[in-house]
């Protein structure tokens, strides 16, 4: 007697073929699934960036003969700005310009960068105090001057020009580390007002009024390059009994000599006193002392009053009407 297997139906059959075919989606669905456990976005942060291939070190400032021969640049400036410019035979792109600020950056005086193997122009910028931060320009290279620095006070009537000292060179990049040791020289010149007596309490401020002088720098021959046409202002009040005042600038092109104007005014902007200088030297590196009493011949009154406005509310008389 045979035994007869049994056979499955053609209807079994397809279903446990779609079964098979269910339970192989499923588990490629989880193993996709957890392969996607295992995929990380790296964020742009994560992302190595270049390491600096350039160290620019400000190791002195020359001073002479305004205080002492050569001062590292923590004991001298406030603010450093460094420039960079590439491709200066095609008209010129300034790559970067970063600053440092003394007691804000811990790095101050040295700065890393990473720049591309070739021919770089490199400005360095050195302030005493400013509150402003200066621009430096790449102009037209086919003008007289094309490279400036621009300097700006954020306080309008504060100095426009301080105590400043530059660096600029062409510096060759190769591969590898590059190192380059700097030293700034200083920019302006120096006048000095010393008052022989105090300042009279009703004057506010001093301006300081000057031809031949400049708030721009041409980087290659170190000279102011911009006439200025307005003064520097000196706040009185913050030191009452200060007799001793600087302002500078950049000697105009080749003019060795300045005329200055001296300007004392109170809180109401009245002209109290004035000192007319002709002659003054004007030389980078050099102070131009003057001492003396401003206000030798006192200072000019005004008097502070007002205009009483008076209204007659009296009527001349009625004339009368019926209806």
């Amino acid at each position: 007697m045979r035994n007869l297997a049994m056979r499955p139906s053609s209807a079994l059959k397809k279903t446990r073929e779609c079964s098979l075919s269910l339970l192989t989606c499923v588990m490629m669905g989880a193993l996709v699934c957890s392969c996607s456990d295992r995929i990380h976005v790296i964020p742009d942060e994560a992302v190595p960036k270049p390491k600096p291939n350039v160290r620019i070190s400000v190791n002195t400032i020359e001073q002479i003969p305004f205080g002492g021969t050569k001062s590292s640049v923590q004991d001298v400036c406030t603010k450093l700005t460094y420039a960079l410019f590439t491709g200066v035979s095609d008209g010129g792109t300034k790559e970067m310009q970063v600053t440092q600020k003394l007691g804000v950056d811990s790095v101050f005086g040295t700065i890393q960068l990473n720049l591309s193997v070739g021919r770089h122009y490199l400005a360095v910028i050195g302030e005493k105090g400013g509150e402003g931060t200066p621009s430096v320009a790449l102009n037209d290279p086919t003008k007289d001057l094309p490279y400036t620095v621009r300097f700006k006070s954020e306080n309008k009537s504060g100095p426009k020009v301080v105590d400043t000292f530059h660096y600029f060179a062409e510096i060759e990049v190769l591969p590898g580390e590059n190192d380059y040791d700097i030293d700034l020289s200083r920019s302006v010149a120096m006048f000095r007002l010393k008052l022989t007596n105090p300042v009279p309490s009703q004057v506010t401020k001093l301006r300081f009024d000057f031809n031949n002088g400049s708030n721009s720098l041409d980087l290659i021959s170190g000279k102011g390059c911009v006439k200025m046409s307005k003064g520097d202002y000196v706040d009185i009040t913050a030191d009452p009994g200060k007799t001793e005042f600087e302002v500078y600038t950049f000697p105009y092109l080749d003019k060795d000599k300045m005329k200055m104007t001296v300007t004392a005014y109170d809180k109401y902007n009245n002209n109290l006193a004035e000192l007319a200088l002709d002659n003054v030297p004007l030389t980078v590196n050099r102070i131009s002392q003057y001492t003396g009493d401003l206000f030798k011949d006192g200072c000019k009154e005004y008097a502070q009053g007002g205009f009483p406005i008076q209204i007659n509310d009296e009527w001349d008389g009625i004339d009368p009407g019926t209806f």
